[in-house]
């Protein structure tokens, strides 16, 4: 034994050899793991398949066990059902012998959370644990530490302030410690995260750790030439399919950008594919928790299989040793393309990554992808405060207690909830959305509803398409797909009809004879925009040097900032001459010849922009990230959340990089 692990295992005796079981520690858990056995609140990033989890949770249940706590006392979150159903087994394998009772999970699918006594760690998603602290607060009263996993995927998301205000309300309830050092414990985990610093600041409070360990593993790319289309297509399931007979590579996982992508690819993949030994599997979040649970257990349990997926699969999951991952879309971000490809080979040293090459510009974005992951070049984050989060939380703690009979007026209302919620509260009196009765803050009836059928929980954005009912069992399907517009389905190995039944709901039918007309599912969310990021990794493949602007033509200024930073920059133009300029990801366009195209007053203009914040909401909110409730608010508090979005502080960093503008 070691001199790290002989001094881990005095510090973790019960722990360390039921978590590693005569295995080495990584190197980054034993960097890790003694500072949560001190107590301490922790940020740390590791690559993919490092270990984190087991870095978290074995000194957590060393603490657990130290301290004789009888109840639940560590809460660890995951962003996806997905990631908690694998978590779940994970930790179950590691303590279920001895501890029968020891992990429990709680989602939307899956509410198995029976009893605090005799638990220790208790699995969940962000909306789940706020519905769970509201409905049963004495489960979650002698919680000492919570654990955030993936943490990059919500910092910057409504869902990152929901579960921040969760843990607030988590903290304010606990009930008091026997022992000084049993504090209240937060420890962050993410493999891909830009300005770590800031990021411990805002989720653990006052003097966090930050722990950064590891190194990426190698990327082998192999481009797959493929004719240029709009998205996946009969040739695309021919080229990978003769991939896969030709490198007999067991288990695959295959990406795409979005749901109609993942499912199309799927549909012709399995017609490519039928009668071998390859097995063809769909996975992405609106279909039913059974068949997405169905996918997981057969990847990780049959020798082959290929799966088709969204970001479903992209974090944290473990479906067997995948061979390979294969990108029939380029990723939007960096952290996106880490991810990913994080998911293949996770037993070797080397990342075994397949892309389509469409044309030219495809390759050049791989490259580029796989440039920024070399270099460790994240794309950054911006975070901002939500009304329209602030609304949820008011809400949801007004509908509890008015279903209790208790009154609840501003005051212990903030206190409860851990912030002040005096202006979102006064602006959902004045809309109506909220009454004062006698003191007692009481949501109006609609909202109270809401609430009651469990519709408040979330505060993801955008609204879920009918259900399709599988006509054979009766259950349903799959959310969100276009029942009227007809076509086939791919379902469980099969292509179905789908069709409008004589009450006007959405079937799942009899097998598709002619599947070639494939049916249309609602997408997830909005435009994909690519990253900053991946647009400095682009100029560096066409031999730019990103940190210098330089003009094209009369009206055309090639900055390599993004979409979302040109867009401010375009309208910091148009605000300073009245002139239109539009951006596009590699930089703007109009009438440059108006503009005095200096850095330094460009500087200056940005700066008088940010002073005044006086940006017209129609082009702030071009920024905002909108959350479910956002349309709750009045339109004066609706303009400020728009006007919170825009990424000033981001964006001052990135003019003051520059290091000036050539062509001038």
């Amino acid at each position: 034994m070691n001199d790290d692990r002989a001094t881990l295992a005095r510090m973790m005796p019960d722990a360390l050899p039921i978590f590693f079981d005569g295995r080495r520690p990584y190197e980054s858990q034993r960097l890790v793991m003694p500072a949560i056995v001190r107590g301490q609140n922790i940020l740390f990033a590791a690559p993919t398949a490092s270990g984190k989890t087991e870095a978290a949770i074995a000194p957590l249940f060393q603490r657990h066990r130290s301290f004789a706590r009888g109840r639940l006392s560590t809460v660890y979150v995951a962003p996806t059902k997905a990631l908690v159903n694998d978590l779940y087994e994970r930790l179950v394998g590691y303590l279920g012998t001895r501890f029968p009772e020891a992990i429990a999970r709680y989602t939307g699918d899956r509410h198995e959370f029976r009893s605090p006594d005799g638990a220790f760690c208790l699995l969940a998603t962000p909306e789940a644990l706020d519905s769970l602290q509201l409905r049963r607060p004495a489960a979650l009263s002698y919680v000492r530490a919570l654990v955030i996993d993936e943490i990059h995927l919500l910092h910057g998301q409504p869902r990152g302030q929901q579960l921040r205000h969760v843990i607030d309300r988590l903290r304010v309830a606990a009930q008091p410690s026997r022992s000084l050092r049993d504090a209240f414990q937060l420890v962050g985990m993410t493999a891909t995260l830009d300005d770590m610093q800031g990021v411990a600041r805002l989720w653990l409070g006052n003097n966090p750790e930050v722990i950064s360990s590891g190194t990426a593993r190698e990327i082998d790319l192999d481009l797959l030439a493929c004719a240029e289309n709009d998205g996946p297509s009969p040739e695309q399931a021919r080229v990978l399919a003769d991939w896969i007979n030709r490198t007999r590579a067991e288990k695959v996982l295959v990406f795409a950008n979005s749901r109609n992508g993942a499912h199309a690819l799927a549909a012709h993949l399995h017609r490519e594919l039928e009668g071998s030994r390859w097995p063809v599997h769909l996975h992405f979040g609106s279909l039913a928790a059974s068949q997405r649970e169905m996918v997981e257990q057969r990847m990780r349990t049959e020798r082959y299989g290929i799966c088709v997926a969204t970001s479903t699969l992209e974090i944290g999951i473990d479906i067997g040793d995948i061979d390979a991952v294969v990108l029939a879309d380029p990723p939007p971000t960096v952290s996106a393309f880490l991810q990913r490809i994080g998911r293949g080979n996770r037993r070797t040293g080397k990342c075994r990554v397949v892309a389509f090459r469409r044309d030219e510009s495809d390759e050049r974005i791989y490259r580029a992808l796989v440039d920024c992951g070399a270099r460790g070049e994240i794309d950054d984050t911006f975070e901002y405060q939500r009304p329209s989060v602030e609304f949820q939380q008011a809400l949801s703690l007004c509908w509890r207690a008015t279903r209790q009979e208790k009154a609840l007026n501003i005051s212990n209302l903030s206190k409860e909830a851990g912030c002040d919620l005096t202006a979102v509260v006064g602006d959902m009196l004045d809309t109506g959305c909220m009454q004062d009765v006698r003191g007692a803050l009481i949501p109006c009836d609609r909202l109270l509803d809401e609430a009651d059928a469990g519709k408040i929980h979330s505060v993801i954005a955008g609204q879920a398409g009918p259900s399709v009912l599988d006509f054979r069992t009766g259950d349903v399907a799959l959310k969100d797909a276009d029942g009227s517009a007809g076509g086939a389905l791919f379902l469980g190995g099969q292509m179905r009809k789908l069709k409008i039944g004589e009450d006007g709901k959405s079937y799942l039918g009899d097998v598709a004879t002619d599947p070639r007309r494939l049916a249309k599912i609602q997408g997830s969310g909005g435009k994909i925009v690519t990253g900053r990021a991946v647009i400095r990794g682009l100029a560096r493949q066409l031999g730019e040097n990103p940190d210098r602007w330089r003009t094209e033509g009369p009206e055309k200024l090639l900055t390599w900032g993004g979409e979302t930073y040109n867009r401010l920059l375009s309208a910091v133009f148009s605000r300073e001459t009245g002139e239109e300029f539009e951006a596009f990801p590699f930089g703007v366009t109009g009438p440059m010849s108006s503009i005095s195209l200096s850095m330094d007053w460009i500087r200056s203009i940005a700066a008088r922009a940010e002073a005044a914040n006086d940006l017209p909401v129609r082009v702030a909110s071009k920024f905002t990230n909108s959350s479910k409730f956002i349309s709750e608010l009045s339109d004066r508090l609706r303009a400020d959340e728009q006007r919170r979005s825009v990424p000033w502080a981001p964006f001052r960093c990135w003019l003051k990089a520059v290091e000036g503008i050539d062509g001038v």
